[in-house]
């Protein structure tokens, strides 16, 4: 997604160089007399942690992109923009053009899309001033959250580091996926911005109570929302310059589910490392050519039971399964399990894809009666038809009421739900 332009607010033309680090030489080299410079830390392709250090003289921007993991570094050059929509070239030690940046610097934030050099390869960018980063000693971890109203809203949000939360909102009739910002050191108070099913814009801010409750601030109304679960989130990764591998999943405690993961990653993410390692030399000139990553979403979560889906993306092959996990049971349900008959999913495709007729974009439109929905996932208001996911597309997520939804579901599952 290419990002608007965004005006510069007039504090980033006053940043002066009072108070702040030398700049380097190759900088110096690039700029006249420089007037702003600024360093941001942030992730690339949600995960990946990166510095982000950047001068200007307000004729041109010169900077470093510098990959955490092993501290390898690439030079960006372009002109300056009085709009805040920058376009960046990159280039790696040997002056070589590696890749492009593309989007939005402000006072506040980065938002920008990096592009490899043969426009193979596209990661976003989100990146904070170092100087504003409150998040200290943060612990990751996804919570689910009511909000009881007329229809209620069901949100299953993940905080991450770097002060990023994203998530899934359940309004009844259509499954939505967004993202936001914590704005304090311990992600009590966020901010996101959404669409609902028929295109309206919806602004939402919580702010944490305490350990049970948020007060959510819904365009402009307020509402209580209970926190029902909180889970810790584990972030494995493995960085350097050529390429990363994260895995992103809830650490619940129970033997079936880790060996559930273990039949997902183990192998794959041992190839991972070992193609990374033998790329990671200084005369190698590859960039970023492997990138593996893996996450798992919840759906639905109640006392009993969690259902989702977990994704998993190689360089060459892109999977994705769904599950029903029985807590107190510690059981792990396969879809062909809780699917009375395996017609059951064609017709709740069907279905799916009925529902999702006249859809704006087009192209998504077309490729999605071409999938079809491939996956079905039980929730206490009904069950949510999910494609599979596609590099170029994404995926959709549609909900299909309790009341059309019984007839698919094995009866001995409602109770879980509350059907």
């Amino acid at each position: 997604m290419y990002m608007k332009a965004i005006i510069i607010p007039l504090i980033l033309f006053c940043h002066l160089l009072t108070g702040q680090a030398p700049v380097d030489a190759w900088i110096n080299a690039q700029l006249g007399q420089i007037v702003w410079q600024e360093t941001y830390k942030g992730v690339l392709a949600d995960y990946h942690p990166i510095t982000l250090v950047l001068a200007s003289d307000h004729q041109q921007v010169a900077g470093y992109l510098i990959h955490d993991g092993d501290q390898r570094q690439h030079r960006l050059i372009g002109d300056w923009s009085t709009t805040g929509h920058f376009q960046l070239q990159e280039h790696d030690q040997y002056d070589r053009l590696s890749g492009y940046l593309n989007g939005s610097i402000n006072n506040d934030q980065i938002q920008m899309e990096w592009m490899s050099a043969d426009q193979t390869r596209l990661f976003d960018i989100k990146a904070f001033p170092q100087r504003l980063i409150k998040i200290n000693n943060f612990k990751p971890a996804a919570e689910w959250i009511e909000i009881p109203g007329t229809a209620t809203m069901y949100l299953s949000v993940q905080k991450m580091d770097f002060g990023i939360i994203s998530g899934v909102v359940n309004l009844g009739s259509q499954f939505v996926r967004f993202d936001g910002n914590c704005m304090d050191g311990t992600c009590s108070i966020w901010n996101a911005r959404f669409h609902d099913p028929d295109g309206s814009v919806i602004n939402i801010q919580m702010r944490q109570k305490d350990a049970l409750y948020y007060k959510a601030t819904i365009n402009g109304i307020e509402r209580r929302a209970n926190i029902k679960f909180v889970t810790p989130l584990s972030v494995r990764k493995f960085d350097n310059s050529t390429g990363f591998l994260d895995f992103v999943y809830p650490q619940w405690t129970s033997k079936i589910y880790e060996q559930w993961l273990d039949g997902w990653v183990d192998t794959i993410w041992t190839d991972g490392i070992n193609q990374l390692a033998l790329s990671d030399q200084p005369e190698i000139d590859h960039r970023l050519v492997y990138r593996s990553s893996g996450w798992i979403e919840i759906l639905d979560e109640g006392e009993s039971y969690v259902s989702g889906m977990i994704t998993y993306i190689n360089p060459h092959e892109v999977r994705r399964d769904v599950f029903l996990w029985l807590k107190k049971e510690d059981q792990f349900v396969r879809q062909d399990e809780w699917l009375n008959t395996p017609e059951d999913l064609l017709k709740g495709s069907s279905m799916a894809l009925e529902k999702a007729n006249g859809t704006a974009d087009h192209e998504f439109g077309t490729w999605l009666q071409k999938v079809g929905y491939k996956f079905m996932i039980p929730t206490v208001s009904g069950v949510a038809m999910v494609t599979a996911f596609d590099m170029v597309y994404g995926d959709e997520v549609r909900a299909i009421p309790v009341e059309e939804s019984k007839g698919m579901i094995k009866r001995k599952y409602w109770k879980y739900f509350g059907w």
